[in-house]
């Protein structure tokens, strides 16, 4: 009897592993390997996860992704992070899609910089792994993060002098700034001057000594640039 029992129980062990062996890959559609990620601008990422294995998975299996920078950094994306799929029953082949838009930000990067970006993929049932094969759970694709035009042009924006006397000049090489207004502390403005190229020339002779504000404008009306100078006579 205590033999018969011990093989009911080792079966029920066999078989209970054999559902934990299914094949589940993850391929990362975007962003694709070369593609330009333009830092603090929107990007797309997507994926499919695919039950290659013929053992279909079970309602009560998770299927957990994950978005990995650089190797190490773990994204947390509202809404997306960790992506956890669960009663989602695969066939074989059957797929999971999945398509969104991430805005990425990387401090200290002045770009053009090559970096990892991956998705990886955790199939488990509970606290058990049912995917044995883990070489396919992980999609990177290096792509090129880089500033865009005008983080290019804040990063090398000059105003000077500062103390001004009769001229203010702003360096800023932005195709797309428009005016230049400066305007007292209390936000009333004083003068306006259009963008003429790299460098413009702002006409300060008529303020008092004292601390002004400057604003500079794009070709949309939105402030794209802010700081303040000071006037000494």
């Amino acid at each position: 009897m205590k033999k018969l029992l011990l093989a009911a129980l080792l079966f029920t062990s066999a078989a209970s592993f054999a559902q934990m062996t299914r094949d589940i890959k993850i391929d990362l559609i975007k962003p694709a390997a070369g593609d330009k990620v333009i830092n603090g601008q929107p990007f797309e990422i997507e994926y499919i996860i695919t039950n290659t294995s013929a053992e279909p998975t079970i309602a009560s299996d998770s299927m957990i992704v994950l978005y990995i920078l650089n190797n190490n950094q773990q994204l947390n994306i509202p809404g997306q992070s960790p992506s956890i799929f669960t009663n989602r029953v695969l066939n074989q082949n059957d797929t999971i899609w999945r398509k969104f838009t991430l805005t990425l930000t990387i401090n200290g990067t002045t770009g053009p910089t090559p970096i990892p970006f991956c998705t990886r993929m955790f199939a488990q049932n509970g606290n058990q792994t049912i995917d044995p094969n883990q070489a396919n759970n992980n999609a990177c694709n290096t792509v090129t993060v880089s500033l865009s035009e005008i983080n290019k042009a804040l990063a090398g924006m000059k105003v000077y002098p500062n103390p001004a006397l009769d001229v203010l000049t702003v360096s800023f090489d932005y195709k797309d700034a428009k005016e230049i207004k400066v305007l007292d502390l209390s936000g009333k403005l004083l003068s306006t001057t259009t963008v003429t190229g790299v460098e413009t020339n702002v006409e300060v002779a008529n303020l008092a000594t004292g601390i002004y504000l400057y604003q500079i404008t794009d070709i949309n009306g939105a402030n794209i640039a802010a700081g303040k100078f000071s006037v000494s006579k």
